[in-house]
């Protein structure tokens, strides 16, 4: 009876574990493409705040109440992803430490989220990586995320994060985007703000940036030993949503081909690891896979483009009739390299940069049509098979190793199970 409530017991933990996957599935890992999702904004929020003195006697941390205050913001006018809101609190410092001032600001939640002035993070940006950045030109914040938890009685979910950079504390939020509570500790005081009371705007509709949910380019650099270029990776563009006041949010996936690891990959921003970065500034201001032309001036990247001509042009197996752009990147007098750049409505195809004499810095950026990478893929689907005729459906290679693995272990335990009697 014993054995036999062992092999119940371990059926009834695979089962748990398989159980647990869905509850991280509430907050996606990489973010993708087109998910131009309606939110909503804090019109007005109310917290209480307490402060502590913290001492230490041995391994004992003793936190002593020594202020409570209250924080109240107002939004008076929102214009795009501007807010102007004003602060008022009867807040008084604590040892020169100005946690909180009250005042008239205008903030940008989008370019600046978790900005003190106005606590608020845009739906959009939360993951449950544990290593990911929100960058643009005037903040760049990088989270990790903690855990999350229900309210057995309200039914609310919170999720709770730590703030990497530019400040260091926790805080949880809940799924509309409104700091719940904010957790600091600065020079032996701790600061815990909770909220007490908000309201929310109307509906914000952001839209789709393109039609489609990434862009996927080969990397080719040129080889010294075979004076080729040869493919060193894949690249995808992906836009989320253009949110109001033409705010884009922009990542850029270099696609990693390590088995046991995601597609999406990893890269670093201020020397330190993170899973992604997500971009965000307007359309002309990224470095996008278009085109930008602002009064006449065509740009890609940095570089100044000469419109040539049209031409007629085969690029990853599909043909298209490109224009054709070209660039010179000079160093005083002296041309250091050229790039040519074909596009198709601006949409850039193909990017050939060549410096003067060839060299692991000479690439090329070729675009497969037709295909996306899903970053949250744990195995290579780089040219996305687009036939639908088939009665039957392509297995997955992931979900069917754990299946064989889990099947297999079953199986072992109970075989060695009946040996034993």
């Amino acid at each position: 009876m014993s054995q036999l409530r062992s092999i119940i017991a371990l059926l009834i933990a695979l089962t748990f574990t398989f159980a647990l996957v869905p509850l991280a599935g509430s907050l996606t890992f990489y973010p993708n493409g087109n998910q131009a999702i309606p939110y909503q904004v804090p019109t007005k929020l109310s917290y209480s705040l307490s402060v502590f003195n913290i001492t230490k006697a041995g391994n004992i941390t003793k936190p002593s109440l020594i202020e409570s205050a209250f924080v109240n913001y107002e939004v008076v006018n929102l214009n795009g992803t501007w807010v102007k809101v004003n602060v008022s609190s009867n807040y008084t410092a604590v040892k020169n430490v100005t946690f909180v001032e009250p005042g008239s600001y205008t903030v940008n939640y989008a370019m600046s989220p978790l900005n003190m002035s106005y606590p608020y993070l845009y739906p959009g940006y939360m993951s449950n990586s544990t290593s990911y950045a929100i960058e643009s030109n005037v903040s760049t914040v990088i989270l990790s995320f903690i855990s999350s938890s229900k309210n057995n009685v309200t039914g609310q979910v919170t999720y709770q994060y730590s703030e990497i950079l530019p400040e260091s504390f926790t805080f949880s939020v809940m799924p509309s985007g409104v700091i719940q509570s904010i957790n600091r500790t600065v020079s032996g005081l701790e600061f815990v703000m909770n909220l007490t009371n908000y309201q929310l705007s109307n509906e914000l509709q952001p839209t789709n940036f393109t039609s489609r949910p990434g862009y996927v380019y080969v990397n080719m650099t040129y080889s010294n030993f075979s004076a080729t270029y040869q493919p060193s990776g894949y690249v995808e563009y992906v836009y989320p949503a253009l949110l109001p006041g033409n705010i884009l949010l922009m990542l850029q996936y270099n696609i990693n081909e390590l088995n046991a690891f995601p597609l999406g990959g990893f890269t670093s921003l201020n020397d330190r690891p993170v899973n992604f970065v997500i971009q965000v500034g307007t359309p002309i201001t990224l470095n996008t896979n278009f085109i930008n032309n602002v009064n006449g001036s065509l740009t890609w990247n940095s570089l100044k483009l000469s419109y040539v001509g049209n031409v007629t042009k085969t690029v990853q197996g599909t043909t298209y009739n490109l224009e054709e752009y070209t660039s010179k990147v000079t160093r005083g007098n002296i041309t250091f390299a050229t790039a040519t750049v074909y596009a198709l409505k601006n949409m850039v195809v193909e990017v050939n940069y060549n410096q003067t004499f060839p060299s692991f810095s000479s690439y090329k950026l070729e675009f497969i049509n037709g295909s996306y990478i899903n970053p949250s893929l744990h195995f290579p689907y780089l040219t996305g098979y687009q036939n639908t005729t088939l009665p039957y459906e392509a297995i997955n290679p992931s979900e069917s190793f754990t299946i064989a693995v889990v099947v297999t272990l079953i199986v072992i335990a109970i075989l060695v199970i009946l040996h034993r009697r």
